[in-house]
């Protein structure tokens, strides 16, 4: 039987609401993987497995098992972020109105954590041959630092993976093809102190700030611009700390700032361009730059070539379910699908589910994009597998 044939809309927003109405913000994923080991196991999937992750739930993963040829991932992330203040609906109740779902994590990325599932069932239920593996994984900590990921990739898994659809939020009609990077860089000033009464010395503070009025003067086209997706590189300064109301001019003071780079430019590049920056400051004092502080490499920009089989394969797919042109876009932040990308070594796509207030109060999932999804997804991984 035609698996695309057995995807009903009743199905996946059924699939949807479950998801929803298990919390699992970051950090309080157990309960949601629970629930996926036994939806795997239900559909007698093989290499159940759950991947213990520092300060979170597991990651998990199971195999429907095809042929010797290359393997396809559906891969979605199971955490979310907190419930902020501001909802008018309960958070962790779906709620049906003017054809959407709302509910927390409902667009990012329950909804396509459903599609996926939807998709997964489907096949499994048609019992369609497949020349391939296919692995469906969900990963934890994804809002944080993709430690989720990261053991996915360690646990060798991904290893003859040749694609990975990943149903994050995305517009209607487009496939995201690559992200760009986020990389954090830290900037610390020293000066040299001395009482405040006498106003000399060399102020930190001051250094500081003509650096970040410096970076102001650069926007919006002086970090890159790539004008086939209408995609800029940005630099957001997203702190400053020095001082305080003792009586001696400030010796140090450090910027951090939010550096997200297009396809093509290295985090080292990045850098040398601040350095420039700060060289047209003309600053008094010293400096100090280093970047990327945290406990997994930084998500890293990337494009799957639009022209691969695997890109035009989906691009096809959802055409055929939605009548109408799919558009390619980059997507503007950061997400697993970066880690899987360039340190997984997987080509990625992003193909989801529209909706909106995504990460913020009273988010929503389209309703009629589910289904749509669902057999896009499930066209693309017979056409690419079978």
């Amino acid at each position: 039987m035609n698996p695309v044939e057995q995807v009903s809309e009743k199905r996946v927003v059924e699939l949807t609401r479950t998801l929803v109405e298990i919390p699992s913000e970051t950090g309080k994923e157990k309960e949601i993987g629970d629930w996926l080991i036994a939806f795997f196991n239900k559909l007698g999937l093989s290499q159940i497995t759950r991947l213990p992750v520092e300060e979170a739930g597991d990651t998990v993963y199971a195999v429907l098992k095809g042929g010797d040829g290359p393997k396809l991932m559906l891969n979605f992330h199971i955490d979310t972020f907190d419930a902020f203040e501001g909802w008018e609906t309960p958070p962790f109740k779906v709620v049906e109105k003017e054809n959407r779902l709302y509910g927390l994590g409902a667009h990012d990325m329950k909804g396509g954590a459903a599609c996926a599932l939807a998709a997964l069932e489907a096949i499994v239920k048609s019992d369609v041959k497949l020349s391939g593996d296919l692995i469906v994984s969900g990963t934890s900590d994804e809002e944080y630092w993709s430690r989720g990921a990261h053991e996915l990739i360690k646990s060798g898994i991904l290893e003859g993976c040749e694609y990975c659809i990943v149903p994050e939020p995305a517009d209607h009609a487009t496939i995201l093809i690559g992200q760009r990077g986020r990389h954090v860089f830290k900037l610390r000033f020293y000066g040299s102190s001395i009482s405040a009464a006498y106003d000399e010395g060399v102020n930190a503070v001051v250094d500081a700030s003509k650096v970040v009025a410096e970076f102001e003067k650069h926007k919006p086209d002086g970090f890159g611009y790539m004008p086939e997706y209408n995609m800029r590189g940005t630099l957001c300064v997203t702190g400053l700390h020095s001082g305080g109301d003792k009586i001696y001019v400030p010796e140090l003071a450090e910027v951090t700032i939010d550096r997200h780079i297009l396809p093509g430019q290295s985090v080292d590049e990045a850098a040398d361009q601040i350095r420039r920056i700060i060289a047209e400051a003309d600053i008094k004092g010293r400096y100090e730059l280093t970047w990327d502080e945290r406990p997994t490499p930084a998500p890293t920009s990337y494009i799957t070539p639009p022209d691969s089989r695997f890109v035009q394969t989906a691009k096809k797919s959802l055409e055929m379910e939605l009548g109408e042109e799919v558009q390619f876009a980059l997507a503007r932040s950061v997400a697993d699908t970066n880690h899987i990308a360039v340190h997984g070594g997987v080509p990625t796509i992003i193909m989801g589910p529209s909706g909106g207030n995504t990460c913020e109060a009273n988010e929503w999932v389209d309703i009629d994009s589910l289904p749509q999804i669902t057999r896009a997804i499930i066209r693309t991984v017979v056409d690419l597998l079978a």
